[in-house]
């Protein structure tokens, strides 16, 4: 080739590079590259939904509100793969909520990709100073067409409701099957039951964080039958948000004089019998419940919500005694509080 012809081949050349590099740089924030993630785990709600079909988990998984606990991995993809050259450059940066993670931001096999974890222990006061937000860039050798930073909204639990256990539908409820709590037809006096408690919002999901039970007092009428809540009860949490573990709650007459719900201390003139404890008799514990890191104290990280465990008990003449417990919202929404309740010799009465 002439000594022009090459001349103007290189100019043109030259010219076509730097109009394709110009071209990226106007097109940085555009849609070259971009940064997406996956979590680990679909959300609470669709985990619950059996019919959720596998392109619904999918989407779901692409949220940015996620829960303490969760694990999240970040993909960089460029439609142009040479603006990621050299590969080995490409550098993850976390520019917000830093102190959120759990152990920090780990590459993948590959560099286009990055993982981290939001710490299960991570406190709602930590979250709060951070502003709820966990943001990450990436930074390539080229520095060109460089994609927008990734947010994430980081959400502590906020309530807790209950349901009975059900066994799917098949009861409405089952008694609580430890401390020997009386069962249906049973003459003994007391009450019980299992109950499935959720960590709220479902929207994200909480699973391998751990909760404790505190004991925050008790309140009661002089004379009640109230005494402390032996408390410090731990539960990990599940896919679908609900503790690993019933929350088994109840209460049951003492004996030989000790909470014992038909002692006689006398007979009036009538000759009925002149019970130790009035009745109606009612009390109602405060529970705490917190996350939880595994410290021996137990004395939890952060407050999640405090439950009124409401006992209710009353004489029915004839030695007999009907017994009730309240216990968690049945749903954010509603009023409603899970409850049971039970006569001596009957059976259990789940509701709702």
């Amino acid at each position: 080739m002439s000594g022009p012809c090459l001349v103007r081949t290189v100019a043109i050349f030259i010219l076509f590079s730097s109009f394709s590099l110009l071209h990226a740089e106007d097109e940085e924030f555009s849609d070259i590259m971009e940064l997406v993630s996956e979590t680990e785990n679909c959300s609470a709600k669709l985990a619950r939904d059996k019919n959720a079909t596998e392109e619904q988990k999918k989407e779901d998984r692409k949220r940015r509100k996620i829960g303490i606990g969760e694990t999240v991995t970040v993909t960089l993809n460029c439609k142009k793969p040479f603006l990621l050259e050299p590969k080995d450059q490409i550098q993850w940066k976390v520019i917000e909520g830093k102190e959120l993670l759990e152990d920090g931001l780990k590459t993948e096999e590959t560099t286009e990709k990055a993982k981290f974890r939001i710490n299960p222990c991570a406190s709602k006061e930590q979250i709060q100073q951070s502003g709820g937000k966990v943001a990450i860039e990436v930074e390539t050798e080229q520095g060109t067409a460089l994609p927008r930073p990734i947010e994430f909204d980081v959400v502590f639990p906020e309530q807790l409701t209950a349901e009975h256990e059900t066994l799917g539908g098949m009861v409405k409820g089952l008694p609580a099957t430890d401390m020997n709590f009386p069962g249906d037809g049973d003459p003994d006096h007391g009450v019980s039951a299992q109950l499935v408690v959720s960590v709220h919002p479902l929207d994200v999901c909480f699973k391998g964080i751990r909760v404790i039970e505190k004991d925050k007092g008790y309140a009661g009428a002089s004379g009640s039958l109230a005494q402390p809540h032996a408390a410090d009860s731990v539960w990990s949490v599940g896919l679908d948000n609900r503790f690993g573990l019933h929350d088994n709650i109840g209460i049951k007459s003492g004996v030989n004089g000790y909470m014992q719900w038909d002692e006689i201390q006398g007979y009036d003139a009538d000759g009925h019998p002149v019970y130790k404890h009035s009745y109606p008799n009612e009390f109602t514990w405060n529970c705490l419940f917190r996350t939880y890191g595994g410290d021996e104290n137990k004395e939890g990280i952060s407050d999640i919500a405090t439950v009124f465990q409401n006992f209710y008990i009353e004489s029915k003449g004839e030695g007999l005694f009907y017994a009730r417990i309240r216990k968690f919202l049945v749903d954010t929404k509603k009023k409603d509080e899970c409850s049971v309740e039970r006569t001596s010799g009957g059976d259990h009465i789940f509701k709702p």
